[in-house]
C-alpha cells in the first residue's frame, strides 16, 4: 500500500469526521461514488489534482493546506511505522497492529497457527482482546478472518468486552469486528457445548456495534478488478456478511476448521 495514499486516506477520514458527514453524504458533496470515498480512505486509491481541489472545496480549505497536512502525516509515517498507543493498551500493541508477522506470532500464542507459515517467536503475550484488534487490521486476508470466530468463542468468557468494543471504535474497526462476531454466531448450530451465556455476550456485542456501523465496504480477499466480478462476489456473499457492508465467500466449514 502506497504510504502517501494511506496518509491521504487518514486525512480524508479525519476531515469527513470533522464535518460530521457519513461516507455517502461526503461522496455526494464531492460528486464521487461512495465506493471511491471508501477506497481512498482505506489507502487503496490515490487522487488526482482535480479530485484534490474538490476535496479542498468541500472541506472549505485550500489545496495547499491539505498538502501541508498530508506532508506532516507522511513524515510521521516514515519516521514511525506504528500507530499511536491506545489508552489502557499494552505497550507492544501498536507493533502487533502494524506488523503482520508480530500479529501472527501473537495469534500463535493463543493456539492459532496457519499451515505453511513459519511463525516468529512473540516477544510477550498480549491480552486476547488486543490480539483480536491487531488481527482485525489484517482480517481482509481470508485465512486471518476465518480463524477469528473460533478464537472469539474460545475466549468469550475472559474477554474484556468494553476494551474490545471501545478499541474497535477508536481504530475504526467496528465493521470488521461486527463481521467476526456475526461469523461466530453462525457456529451456534455446530457447537452445542458452548454455554448460553457466551452466545448472549456475542449477540449483545454484535447488536451494540450494529448501532454505529461504518458506511463503507469491506472485502475479504482480493478486491475484484472488474464490475462484473464485483457483482458476482456480492451475489455470493451471505446476508450476515452483507449486513456489515462486507463482501467475500464465507462458509461454516472454513470457520469450523479452527474450533478445538
Amino acid at each position: 500500500m502506497n504510504t502517501v495514499d494511506k496518509a491521504f486516506g487518514q486525512l480524508l477520514r479525519h476531515k469527513r469526521g470533522g464535518l460530521k458527514l457519513s461516507q455517502s453524504e461526503f461522496a455526494a458533496k464531492l460528486h464521487w461514488p461512495q465506493t471511491t470515498v471508501s477506497r481512498v480512505e482505506q489507502g487503496q486509491r490515490g487522487v488526482n489534482l482535480l479530485e484534490l481541489l474538490e476535496v479542498a472545496r468541500v472541506c472549505r480549505c485550500s489545496a495547499t493546506d491539505l498538502l501541508g497536512e498530508l506532508g506532516g502525516l507522511t513524515a510521521n509515517a516514515a519516521n514511525n511505522q506504528v500507530p499511536p498507543e491506545q489508552p489502557g493498551f499494552t505497550a507492544g500493541f501498536s507493533y502487533a497492529f502494524a506488523s503482520e508477522d508480530v500479529m501472527l506470532a501473537q495469534l500463535a500464542r493463543y493456539g492459532v497457527r496457519f499451515l505453511g507459515t513459519e511463525t516468529k517467536a512473540a516477544f510477550a503475550t498480549l491480552p486476547v482482546e488486543e490480539v483480536l484488534l491487531a488481527a482485525l487490521h489484517f482480517s481482509n486476508e481470508p485465512r486471518v478472518f476465518e480463524a477469528l470466530p473460533a478464537l472469539v468463542l474460545k475466549s468469550a468468557s475472559r474477554l474484556d468486552w468494553h476494551k474490545l468494543l471501545s478499541g474497535a471504535y477508536a481504530l475504526h474497526l467496528q465493521n470488521r469486528l461486527g463481521m467476526v462476531l456475526a461469523a461466530s454466531l453462525q457456529l451456534k448450530t455446530v457447537t452445542p457445548s458452548v454455554d448460553k451465556k457466551v452466545w448472549s455476550m456475542l449477540q449483545t456485542a454484535h447488536d451494540t456495534l450494529a448501532e454505529e456501523k461504518l458506511d463503507h465496504e469491506e472485502v475479504v480477499g482480493p478486491r475484484p478488478k472488474t464490475d462484473e466480478a464485483l457483482a458476482l462476489l456480492r451475489s455470493r456473499t451471505p446476508g450476515w456478511l452483507r449486513f456489515w457492508h462486507g463482501m467475500g465467500s464465507a462458509d461454516l466449514k472454513s470457520f469450523q476448521r479452527y474450533l478445538p
